[in-house]
């Protein structure tokens, strides 16, 4: 876990800041400050529709996404928490309109969507701004006094990708207006949205308006997951639509992403986006519903469509060639150059490739514009391994499973996303329906591309760690879990019997620190005697764990001939404590000396329970 952080924002300041925060100051507007917004090409007008509530809004979603993106997950800093991911943001800001912001109801909104959205803790206490903060030096004026024309029916959020582009073009053949608002985190993002803002009104000359917004920070980390994200976009939009008098703010994104199941265990908490998730759209539309003071909407006209019917909108529309100028990739920002923009190592990357193969345009998609080919190319251990593995086993076990098991499967997540909706029980009918088209989908598309490969595959090979490679070698039917033992296990065996040679280690925790030194050279996301799990009147913990996937490690070292009784009776108490805890255990025990005769008579209590493995190192 990483130190928790205490955010003082436009120049809050707290008397006695907790000892165990690290606190950070964050300002939009000091001559040093490391937060940056502007809004481009806006009418004159704007200035008057910008109130200091939305300008609080506005500086509020800011710094919420300065510290998301700007604070590394998955940093080892022991407390009680349960998942390395998770981190604890509190934030003090002083605002223009406090007497709305302290309001109870605004702050628990607040949190409670942003705790949803993230699965991080998030808390907000606001100050009366004491000092005058001028709004002027957020915007950039056009030359128009007036907006082209008002009151349309949403503000667009166009983030360049192929589902923004898919519904900013159904937007305009619909014969509505259309205001598309952009953030854009970084210049190479801005060329893109120019460029495809540019051929949109080329092809419909229709009454187009887009409002580019620059969002960013200086001075601190780069975090890519950035799951508050759809926060940022919605109180930019809200922004704009209060100058256009729109009905509310529109975000298009597949339901497959939407939704976001926790399909497989690497994909879970803060992993897995809830950006445009139908509860956190519900939360969003309340905040913006208090702070317009009226009815407010936030909706997503896609949620019922898989990504390849999304594209199968941009090539109906005889628009398949704008597909090129688009950017999916989850690393947005972080790499792309003039020619690259996909890593095709992330899990949307193979949800574009997949769509646009499956929608027969994958000639406007090129090979050349992934650093890696999704199928065939080498995968690094770790992320993008387990992504490509999950994403297969996914599409696989979907695709088995009939419609009872599905909603048996994931009824908490279909009731959380449907309930939101005039009809629940049609609406997760829908979500299913979806669901089962997108795995006949990856299949077929799999099924596809094994064939176009299969006489590499005879004559050459193919690279056991991509994702066609891993497919044929049934990683995906492998739990995950028992994947990750593994990796530990070859690891240890690897490194420990050249380190051990001369010098053998003295106690068990001497043979701790060394194995913990291998096992950090392999990114495996473990953390060091963690957590502390109380049972009956004792307190335990094991020598390392992996949360996400509810997996502890236990490691026991063989010195002596009596040692044997003593681990024997070590790991039966252990069965115990950890089984009736849900927990899955991977006991390693180094037995250099061969002291243990019938390695199959020692693990036989451990391999009866499913969720247990030994293995044995020489």
């Amino acid at each position: 876990m990483i130190k928790p952080r205490l955010f003082l924002c436009s120049g809050a300041t707290i008397r006695t800041p907790p000892n165990d925060h690290q606190v950070v100051r964050l300002d939009s507007l000091d001559e040093d400050g490391n937060v940056h917004i502007r809004i481009e090409d806006v009418a004159k007008v704007f200035l008057q529709h910008l109130s200091p509530r939305l300008t609080d809004l506005l500086e509020i979603a800011a710094y919420v996404y300065s510290a998301d993106c700007g604070t590394n997950r998955g940093k080892q800093w022991e407390d009680d928490a349960i998942e390395p991911w998770s981190r604890t943001f509190q934030f003090v800001i002083a605002v223009r309109d406090h007497a709305f912001w302290k309001q109870r109801e605004i702050c628990e909104l607040l949190q409670t969507t942003l705790n949803f959205m993230s699965d991080d803790k998030y808390s907000f206490t606001f100050q009366k701004l004491k000092t005058t903060r001028p709004k002027e030096p957020y915007l950039n004026f056009g030359p128009d006094e007036r907006w082209p024309f008002t009151n349309p029916e949403r503000v667009v959020m166009f983030s360049g990708g192929l589902d923004s582009l898919a519904g900013a073009i159904e937007t305009v053949k619909a014969g509505k207006e259309a205001v598309l608002v952009s953030h854009r985190p970084s210049p190479t993002m801005d060329r893109r949205q120019r460029k495809l803002f540019e051929l949109l009104k080329t092809q419909f000359h229709k009454n187009l308006i887009h409002i580019p917004v620059w969002v960013n920070k200086s001075g601190m980390s780069r975090e890519h997951t950035q799951r508050t994200r759809s926060f940022l976009y919605a109180a930019i939009g809200s922004v704009v639509a209060a100058s256009v008098n729109a009905g509310g703010v529109r975000f298009f994104e597949n339901g497959v992403i939407s939704l976001n199941l926790p399909l497989a265990d690497e994909v879970l908490r803060s992993r897995a986006s809830r950006t445009t998730h139908p509860q956190a759209l519900s939360y969003l539309q309340k905040i913006l519903s208090l702070v317009m003071n009226r009815a407010f909407q936030v909706d997503n006209p896609f949620i019922f469509k898989t990504k390849t019917e999304v594209v199968g909108l941009i090539k109906s529309n005889g628009l398949e060639r704008l597909i090129s100028d688009t950017c999916s990739c989850s690393h947005t920002g972080f790499f792309q150059s003039g020619s690259q923009w996909h890593c095709g190592g992330c899990s949307q990357c193979i949800d574009r490739r997949v769509a646009t193969i499956a929608a027969d345009v994958a000639e406007f998609d090129p090979d050349t514009d992934y650093i890696s080919n999704v199928f065939t190319g080498a995968r690094k251990n770790g992320y993008e391994k387990n992504i490509a593995v999950d994403w297969v086993r996914s599409a696989v076990q979907m695709r088995e499973m009939n419609d009872v098991q599905i909603a048996t499967k994931f009824n908490l997540e279909f009731s959380r996303a449907a309930r939101v909706f005039e009809r629940p029980g049609e609406s997760a009918d829908l979500l299913l329906s979806m669901l089962k088209r997108n795995s006949e989908t990856a299949i077929e598309v799999l099924k596809t591309e094994l064939e176009k490969s299969s006489l590499t595959l005879l004559t050459t090979g193919m690279d056991k760690s991509s994702l066609l490679g891993m497919a044929v070698g049934g990683e995906h039917l492998k739990p995950s879990w028992t994947r990750l033992c593994q990796r530990i296990v070859n690891t240890l065996r690897a490194g420990l019997p050249t380190i051990c040679a001369k010098v053998m280690p003295e106690t068990e925790p001497d043979l701790q620190e060394i194995c913990d030194g291998l096992l950090k050279t392999q990114c495996l996301d473990l953390q060091r005697e963690f957590p502390f799990l109380k049972w009956s009147a004792s307190r335990t913990k094991p020598d390392w764990s992996q949360e996400a996937l509810c997996l502890w490690i236990e490691l026991k070292y063989v010195r002596k001939k009596r040692d044997i009784i003593e681990i024997t009776e070590a790991i039966a108490a252990d069965i115990t404590k950890y089984g009736d805890n849900g927990r899955r255990i991977l006991y390693i025990v180094y037995d250099p000396k061969h002291l243990i005769d019938d390695e199959a008579g020692f693990g036989k209590e451990i391999h009866q329970r499913e969720s247990m493995l030994v293995e044995f190192i020489r």
